[in-house]
Parts: structure tokens; C-alpha cells; sequence
């Protein structure tokens, strides 16, 4: 048994080696208007902090934990409205597969709890726990051996809350997410 635990922890010690932490996340606010003239005005409020810390287990592997809040708001001028307002937690895997020099591209893989008050196509959910699950694209430059900036785009996801449940794969240029970490 001994020699087991000793392996064990030889191999855990290899393996996290090279290993760096980092804090980052991601703070945004977007308020988007489009004029219509058949439903009326949509407006669109989105406001997220996420703050995040990771773990590099090496060049191609990261783990990260993304702890937050989220609201968005939509408003249509014929009275139709969605929203959402819910603290979130959201453990994600990073796979880099290609990188040249400064600039890497990976996808992101993970799932995410929230839980809050929804609005979706109308039904509301009042202190219910939204689910998800998905798989991100995205790009990191390393500005320098301890600040990289990131983005992703789209995804492809699985969505559900209550009876509500979505399943899609976004490309649309509102999906556009900027991030930036600095490594210890």
C-alpha cells in the first residue's frame, strides 16, 4: 500500500510539474437597440462578472473555475420580455491544439450551474437552477510569460431549466467573448 501511495504521488507531482495558477475572468456590459416596425423596439441590457482561477497542468491542458454573476435583460416593444439574473459556477477543461509562437487556439469544454430567476420565451422561472453543458472555440495570446488575453466565439451546447430545455450551435457575432489572465 505504501508503494502505491508513493507512485501515486510521484505521478501526481510529474504530471503538475510545469504546472502554473491563474486568475482572470471576464466583466462585460453590452445595451444593444433594434429599431422594428413590426413587434417594435428591442432592447437588449447584458451585464457578467466572472471572475476565474485556473490551474496549467501543461502546454496543451488547462482547468479552470469560473464563479460569478450573470443578468440580461430583453425588452420587445409589443410587451414580449425575457430575462435573467443568477449567480454562477462554471468549471471548464482547455484543450490547446494547435500553437505557434505567442498565439494559441483551443476549445473549451465544461458545464455551468446557475441559479436564479429566468424568463425564457416567455415561461418564467422563479429560484430555479439552470444547467448547461457545451464546448467553446477560442484564441489566446500570451501579451508575456504572466498576462494572456483571450477570446471565444459561438459554441456548440445543451441548455436546461424547469420543463425549458435548448439544445444550439451559435456563431452569431453577439457570442464574441474577450477575457484576460494573469499567471502566477
Amino acid at each position: 500500500m505504501k508503494k502505491f501511495i508513493l507512485t501515486a504521488i510521484v505521478a501526481i507531482a510529474a504530471m503538475t510539474a510545469n504546472a502554473q495558477v491563474w486568475v482572470g475572468g471576464q466583466f462585460g456590459y453590452q445595451f444593444s437597440k433594434l429599431d422594428n416596425d413590426v413587434t417594435g423596439d428591442v432592447k437588449v441590457n447584458q451585464f457578467a462578472i466572472l471572475p476565474e482561477v485556473g490551474y496549467s497542468l501543461n502546454d496543451k491542458w488547462d482547468i479552470a473555475l469560473q464563479i460569478g454573476d450573470e443578468y440580461q435583460s430583453v425588452k420587445v416593444g409589443n410587451g414580449k420580455a425575457e430575462s435573467m439574473n443568477a449567480f454562477v459556477v462554471a468549471p471548464y477543461a482547455r484543450y490547446t491544439f494547435y500553437k505557434t509562437g505567442k498565439v494559441g487556439f483551443f476549445v473549451d469544454g465544461g458545464f455551468s450551474i446557475k441559479t436564479g430567476d429566468f424568463s425564457e420565451e416567455g415561461v418564467d422561472f422563479e429560484d430555479e437552477t439552470m444547467w448547461g453543458i457545451g464546448i467553446r472555440p477560442g484564441v489566446k495570446f500570451a501579451a508575456s510569460d504572466k498576462v494572456t488575453f483571450v477570446a471565444s466565439f459561438g459554441g456548440l451546447g445543451y441548455k436546461s431549466v424547469g420543463d425549458f430545455s435548448q439544445l444550439g450551435f451559435n456563431v452569431n457575432g453577439n457570442a464574441l467573448q474577450f477575457g484576460c489572465y494573469y499567471s502566477f
